[in-house]
């Protein structure tokens, strides 16, 4: 019977969790220049050309690998380019996750947890906005999740083609984000130091053959390149550090941001002092073995922990991503620990998040607020209207997003088989299409690609949205 309990609370938490990610997710979706600039490279898959690279990384000049394409590509096949197919991508991926989080639970002998760490996983609004924006960083959170609970399989039962699976996906999350090379750390380090988990010899071959298929198209560019990438990320991890930047407060303050992040609402003091009676607990259950194989969690902690700190610069939150859902299950832990068989008390906890978090999940929201004001169907337009208007050699602009190139309206033409000049060639082109917000002037715009298309006049505009117009001007 309390099987039968579980698993219909675990069911009402999947709908919610695809209601909370799919709800109007034509208007809430995230489309800027990251997301247009990696629906480019999918498209050109699409096209025949595949590519042995990621996206490059905000820092370092290095490139991240190319699997997150890969796992993109029968999405935008079925969506025939369509760049939603990106977030259906990333929100099947965060509901996948949930039974993960069940799994995971179940495992460690703690059901309870496992259903309640997945329904603060389906209304966490960090979650929430992660599957409504495609970026490379972001599938790392469901692998991450794959990867704790095969090691938990593996180092109960060991398996070699599970060893081997275990393997590839660290492979595969290295390429989503750096920070993950954790993993491979935790999965070589972990059996070492506990006895209980010692592991034969064959499982480090699997976990390193493994690990080299996973990472194999990377590999592949970098053995026929010299090990670039190599090369540069070495060389901009032993650069000097910011000197202004104290890593021991820079390492501590990213907690307890992305527990507020997680669970509060996007607030940092409840975020602090949630992950202060976290860890406070963690500690509690280790040292009383209430939950089991804990010590994973721990470990996985300290690597992550030493990382950043090793790492030494500004943290952000998606540099956490690989112990996201870990934060989350020990939340969990703690709140059953806490109030024991007490349901009431934790139905009581789920609605106070519920309303603490609502305000961030944007689902009143014309558009998301990353958006400036324009989203997916609006950059539609805008490519339809030039599509349709009589004009030679053109490029494109805008003055919204932070993103003066328009990259989403560059993916949108490209979609329809249009190719305006490239970013170099603003002063070669006879026409430019400028989006513009309508509070402001053309002519007192002073950014680049304005600037050196030279002087022009505007001889049409359109309105794209009550806040912006396209202008459309010639030399």
């Amino acid at each position: 019977m309390r099987k039968k309990y579980y698993l219909f609370l675990f069911l009402l938490i999947v709908v919610l969790g695809i209601f909370l990610r799919f709800y109007r997710m034509n208007d809430l979706a995230v489309f800027s220049a990251d997301q247009a600039s990696d629906s480019q490279k999918v498209l050109d898959m699409l096209r025949g050309k595949f590519t042995l690279l990621g996206p490059i990384t905000s820092v370092g000049g290095f490139y991240n690998g190319p699997i997150v394409y890969y796992l993109m590509y029968p999405f935008y096949f079925f969506f025939k380019g369509d760049p939603i197919a990106g977030t259906v991508f990333q929100s099947t991926l965060s509901i996948l996750t949930i039974p993960l989080l069940y799994l995971i639970g179940k495992k460690l002998k703690n059901e309870k947890a496992g259903v309640l760490a997945g329904f603060l996983f389906a209304i966490s609004p960090l979650i929430i906005d992660y599957a409504r924006a495609t970026f490379n960083a972001y599938p790392a959170i469901f692998f991450s999740t794959l990867i704790i609970y095969l090691f938990l399989l593996v180092i109960e039962h060991y398996n070699g083609l599970m060893a081997l699976s275990l393997g590839v996906m660290i492979g595969w999350i290295v390429q989503m984000h750096y920070f993950a090379l954790v993993f491979l750390l935790l999965v070589f380090l972990y059996p070492l130091f506990f006895k209980k988990n010692r592991l034969p010899f064959s499982y480090y071959i699997f976990i390193s053959l493994g690990f080299l298929l996973g990472i194999a198209p990377f590999l592949l560019f970098e053995l026929r390149h010299q090990f670039l990438n190599t090369q540069l990320f070495l060389k901009y991890l032993t650069i000097k550090k910011p000197e202004k930047i104290n890593p021991i407060y820079n390492t501590l303050y990213i907690w307890p941001y992305v527990t507020g992040w997680l669970l509060f609402g996007k607030q940092f003091i409840p975020g602090l002092i949630g992950f202060g009676a976290m860890a406070l607990s963690t500690i509690i259950l280790f040292i009383k073995k209430r939950v089991t194989r804990l010590s994973v969690f721990i470990v996985l902690f300290i690597l992550v922990f030493l990382t950043g700190f090793v790492y030494g610069r500004i943290m952000h939150d998606h540099y956490l991503i690989s112990f996201h859902t870990s934060l989350i299950l020990l939340f969990a832990f703690m709140i059953v620990y806490l109030f024991k068989e007490k349901n009431i008390l934790i139905i009581i906890s789920c609605l106070i998040l519920v309303i603490i978090n609502f305000s961030s999940w944007n689902l009143t929201k014309e558009k998301h607020p990353l958006q400036s004001g324009l989203n997916m169907k609006d950059f539609k337009t805008a490519a339809l209207i030039i599509n349709r208007d009589k004009r030679e050699g053109y490029n494109v602009a805008m003055h919204a997003q932070g993103d003066n190139r328009a990259m989403p309206l560059r993916y949108m033409l490209s979609l329809i088989g249009e190719q305006p000049l490239d970013y170099e060639h603003y002063g070669e082109a006879q026409c430019l299409y400028f989006i513009l917000p309508k509070k402001e002037k053309v002519e007192e715009q002073t950014m680049w690609e304005y600037k050196s298309f030279g002087s022009s006049e505007i001889i049409n505009k359109w309105e794209i949205t009550k806040d912006y117009l396209m202008y459309k001007l010639v030399k």
